[in-house]
């Protein structure tokens, strides 16, 4: 997975085009990024055990963009074409920003955004120059080099330099000449190009190498205030992270502590949360396109996805205990999926369930998402159990392999005893042996989620065995997993790949275990987890940069 970071240097160069002329000196010497008043000369570097993750860039995504433009100019705007889509990578679209880099359709999409974005903003009443008090007779103005320099501050993350103040002074200044000298067309599409710069497309996060070792690198206090509103806001930084970098704050532990859990107090944090939920149990890709199921309809899979997001959203909130995804007892209910499950409804609302119902994994997007059109999929279910339950790696199957598993005749056997077959053969043992037992305890839930006491006309068998211990169907699997370790282990893992947009390698796993301990230690509180993540050395320092030096 780190090897796919390489594809970022060449970004730099693509970029540099967009940047409307955004030169390769800048780009390519990572300390030019702006003004900060750390002293990287005399910090003794981590201290902890773990090497944290190299630095790099990290594409806006599609949600952030939006958040961004409104912030920088102060309320809604309007982008009149679809934004580049955000794809996933070991399950988080935060990693995938993290090494994916914008194609060329995807700069001219933005390119024509940038514009209209511009041009709509400067329409209005007042324009951005008037709000900060610039009504310029010429486009030399003393206050139109000032707004280049606000607008920069809030749109880069980070105060410009001079050289590229005078750069971007000197562009409004010629493209006014073109329109009459008009300093403010010229201050529009001036704008229209900082948008387009890959400091405001990208997450410039590089760091600073550290005189004691160069190898590691520190994130200066304009990064860490960029780093930590996108995590806990999905947006830039607000005033106060912006007024705390320029008084040199946030380079310390406490620091940075004090302002994360400022801003997790914060209504805006809820979203980050309720995302990496979303994200990590794949509650979003439950649609008709990506599983096409005899009986399903958009109404009923809007239902299963809400009935997800109810959960996410309920985990996101303040004092939840993240490991209640296993057991939460209320839910959210459709009465087309409450019909299905075998419940009556006369209308949506939140409702108590039993234990076949509780928590994600026995939810309709869960089972019918793992599972084959009008058939079960217990290999399915069990690998997702042990992939994003208890973080297990499972290899991939030797590609000769055969994966299909022929139908029964009535009444001849069962899905479980036909799966049993199958794992019977050589070439497929070792992975069903791990994948298929905790499968087997859904069993009792049909291809659609349906509750059912047989299969193919015969009795069901959902028990089965985890890590030496037994259990007999769902709730039962439920509670053998929730009492597991390694549990508590995988939201802190996850948790880690999600905020730093990262797949660990081993020598960052110290973090994670300081992590779990934490979480356990404050009842399974995922946002207090969080503040102590972005407070760490893991998130403070890099180990180089993405594609070496």
């Amino acid at each position: 997975m780190r090897g796919s970071h390489l594809r970022c240097t060449a970004c730099v160069a693509l970029l540099a085009v967009a940047g409307c002329g955004e030169d390769d000196e800048a780009m390519s010497d990572p300390d030019t990024s702006g003004e900060t008043t750390d002293d990287t000369a005399s910090d003794p570097g981590p201290q902890s055990v773990g090497t944290p993750p190299a630095a790099g860039l990290k594409k806006l995504r599609s949600w952030e963009y939006r958040n961004v433009m409104e912030q920088v100019f102060e309320g809604p705007v309007t982008i009149s074409r679809a934004l580049p889509e955000d794809a996933v990578r070991a399950s988080f679209s935060s990693v995938s920003a993290a090494v994916d880099c914008y194609g060329p359709t995807d700069i001219e999409g933005y390119e024509t955004i940038a514009l209209e974005v511009a041009a709509e903003a400067f329409a209005s009443s007042p324009t951005p120059l008037e709000a900060i008090g610039c009504q310029p007779a010429a486009p030399s103005d003393a206050c139109v080099r000032d707004f280049i320099a606000d607008f920069g501050l809030r749109a880069w993350r980070r105060p410009m330099t001079e050289a590229e103040l005078s750069k971007y002074d000197n562009l409004l200044q010629s493209l006014a000449g073109i329109f009459d000298n008009d300093p403010v067309k010229g201050a529009e599409l001036t704008v229209a190009a900082m948008l387009q710069s890959p400091y405001f497309l990208y997450r410039v996060e590089v760091g600073t190498p550290l005189e004691i070792d160069p190898g590691v690198r520190k994130f200066n206090a304009y990064e860490m205030a960029s780093r930590l509103a996108f995590v806990l806001w999905e947006r830039g930084p607000d005033q106060a992270l912006l007024d705390a970098a320029a008084s040199g704050e946030l380079t310390t532990e406490e620091s940075v502590r004090e302002h994360a859990l400022r801003m997790l107090d914060d209504p805006k944090s809820i979203d980050a949360v309720f995302r990496f939920w979303r994200e990590h149990l794949s509650i979003d890709r439950l649609t008709l396109t990506n599983y096409p199921r005899s009986g399903a309809t958009p109404s009923l899979y809007a239902a299963m996805r809400e009935e997800g997001h109810y959960l996410a959203y309920q985990l996101a909130q303040p004092g939840a205990d993240a490991m209640s995804y296993l057991d939460a007892d209320t839910t959210y209910l459709q009465p087309e999926l409450a019909s299905l499950y075998g419940m009556e409804m006369a209308e949506e609302g939140e409702v108590q369930v039993d234990p076949t119902r509780a928590g994600f994994l026995t939810s309709g997007v869960f089972l019918v998402s793992n599972g084959h059109p009008g058939k079960t999929s217990p290999t399915r279910r069990g690998k997702f159990v042990l992939e994003r339950v208890l973080c297990r790696t499972i290899p991939t199957p030797p590609a000769d392999v055969d994966l299909n598993i022929p139908d029964a005749a009535p009444g001849e056997a069962t899905r479980r005893e036909l799966v049993e077959l199958h794992a019977t053969e050589p070439a497929c043992k070792g992975c069903h042996v791990l994948l298929d037992p905790p499968g087997f305890a859904f069993e009792h839930y049909g291809p659609m989620g349906q509750m059912r006491e047989q299969d193919n006309g015969l009795p069901i068998d959902a028990s089965g065995e985890i890590d030496g211990d037994a259990f007999n169907d769902a709730a039962e699997l439920v509670s053998v997993l929730k009492a597991s370790p390694d549990a508590a282990r995988c939201v802190a893992q996850q948790t880690y790949r999600s905020v730093l947009g990262t797949v660990e390698e081993d020598e960052e796993l110290p973090y994670i275990d300081a992590l779990t301990t934490s979480f356990v230690e404050m009842g399974h509180d995922q946002r207090l987890m969080i503040a102590d993540l972005v407070a760490s050395e893991a998130f403070r320092y890099a180990n180089g940069l993405q594609g070496g030096e």
